[in-house]
């Protein structure tokens, strides 16, 4: 073992790499092993060495922290990887700081990463159950054993041959608090049920369960500051006097997107956007829409290795009086990216936003243009109804219902919800799935009703709509209402 630590560069993997933390996995004796390394920062700036210097004086040493914690997981019974040993002093590439080894779980799989394979698919993972009953169950033990976790998310956990194992021992703290339960609730929102989530209050917590997740402004506050810096997301694209924003990738790729799988690079952008301005100068894309108010045109882009096909906006000012009220806010194309990501970070289906660039003169924005993902399908405006199988239709616009709940139940309003910005995807697992266009329309403040208002309006000109499909829209919208609970005490078999 001293041996393989002293090569550990050569025969181990350098599977993370954080400005705090390192984690290295190597094999030993047949076996497998992670090495997490807390470096010192002896070499880095002053306000790093005075920060790290705090935190060993107030926590102690991050490594020592994680051993014993892991060791308290395992007195617990709690199942966890086991604690090998901890190194003090330990060295890696000439940097000097702490280490702890653990047994490495292995064939194992993050629970986040199993469950959204099924999402992907469109199925659900066939032991749903049994996973909501083993994550219950290790939770009442951490509390049962008055030990919390600051940092619960389904990430930190692999299963392992059916079983659930908590990896991450650093997080680990006296008592559990109601803030680290709603975290998990927040991170596991896309994938458990709301019988899932009861459950789960019930047993960990006292009281009726609240109807929102108090946390949820501030987790998806945290990412949406992310949308206009330079991260591992998102990304800065300047070019002559064009400067803007782009899309590098994601964590978790959504099902309706196939433009959130892709990872971008700015020499990509480097590459693509003159060509694509070069086009959209010379008026070379294909034209969908053209009116006083901007163009909206189809293209194609070479990005991370795949040909994409684009929706490009250009929006000009139609009336005088934009051109003085652009003098105190970003420009319409900026607004668009904002509103598409706080779509997305609210989980609804949209067209993925992949640039915005904006130029100006003087500091005043003279031009814009936003760059989305082109969503392939016929609009809720133009789709052919009576096509669809009676199961599908009612699906389709109660999908398309609750989508525009969601936006009302989220501080958000769509003022032009029309059938038209409206695409119709046909999944053969999913069934149709409606997904918004057009996030310009999205205001970031709470009018109930108003898109719900807009949609029914515009299907009053489809001529297939009919009565049986404006309930079902309406059910979507307001699931408790009087004719949902009234069909369902109909559909209950008399004593």
């Amino acid at each position: 073992m001293e041996d393989a630590l002293r090569r550990l560069p050569e025969i181990g993997k350098l599977i993370k790499n954080r400005p705090y933390r390192q984690v290295w996995r190597f094999e030993h004796d047949g076996k497998a092993y992670f090495l997490k390394f807390y470096p010192r920062h002896a070499n880095d700036d002053k306000l790093h060495r005075v920060r790290d210097k705090f935190r060993r004086s107030t926590r102690g040493s991050p490594a020592v922290l994680e051993f014993t914690r892991l060791q308290s997981l395992q007195k617990a019974g709690i199942p966890a990887p086991r604690a090998v040993a901890v190194l003090v002093g330990f060295r890696i590439n000439g940097d000097r700081g702490d280490a702890v080894i653990i047994e490495a779980i292995e064939p194992s799989i993050q629970l986040d990463d199993y469950l959204r394979d099924f999402q992907q698919r469109g199925e659900m993972a066939p032991n749903h159950r049994d996973l909501a009953r083993q994550l219950r169950e290790l939770l009442h033990q951490l509390v049962v054993n008055r030990l919390g976790h600051e940092d619960l998310h389904l990430g930190n956990f692999v299963l392992q041959d059916g079983r659930l194992y908590l990896i991450d021992a650093y997080s680990l703290r006296q008592t559990m608090r109601p803030r680290d339960l709603f975290r998990l609730g927040y991170g596991a929102r896309s994938f458990a049920t709301r019988t899932d989530l009861l459950r789960g209050w019930r047993l960990l917590a006292d009281g009726p369960m609240p109807k929102k997740n108090p946390l949820t402004r501030e987790f998806r506050g945290d990412f949406l500051k992310r949308i206009t810096a330079d991260n591992r997301y998102f990304g800065p694209l300047n070019f002559d006097n064009w400067s803007g924003q782009y899309f590098r990738s994601y964590k978790y790729p959504r099902y309706w997107s196939a433009a959130s799988g892709i990872s971008v690079t700015d020499a990509d952008w480097q590459r693509a956007w003159p060509k694509l301005l070069s086009q959209i100068e010379r008026d070379e894309l294909q034209v969908v829409k053209r009116n006083p108010g901007g163009d909206v045109l189809l293209g194609e882009i070479q990005l991370g290795g795949a040909s994409l096909k684009v929706i490009v906006k250009r929006p000009r000012r139609r009336y005088w009086y934009r051109y003085i009220f652009d003098l105190f806010r970003r420009s319409r194309s900026w607004r668009g990216w904002v509103k598409a990501w706080n779509l997305i970070a609210r989980n609804l289906p949209t067209a993925w936003p992949i640039l915005f660039m904006e130029k100006r003169a003087g500091g005043y924005i003279t031009d814009s243009i936003s760059v989305f993902e082109f969503i392939d399908g016929p609009s809720l405006g133009k789709v052919d109804l009576d096509a669809l199988p009676g199961a599908d239709r009612e699906t389709l616009f109660r999908r398309a219902g609750r989508i525009l709940r969601q936006i009302d139940d989220s501080d958000m309003a769509h003022f032009d919800a029309k059938s038209s910005n409206f695409i119709v995807r046909l999944d053969e697992r999913r069934g149709p799935w409606p997904i918004l266009i057009d996030p310009d329309a999205v205001r970031l403040r709470r009018w109930p009703g108003r898109g719900m208002k807009r949609l029914l309006a515009s299907m009053k000109h489809h001529p297939q709509y009919s009565p049986a499909d404006s309930l079902s829209l309406c059910l979507g919208f307001a699931p408790w209402s009087g004719p949902a609970l009234e069909s369902e005490t109909a559909s209950e078999p008399s004593a």
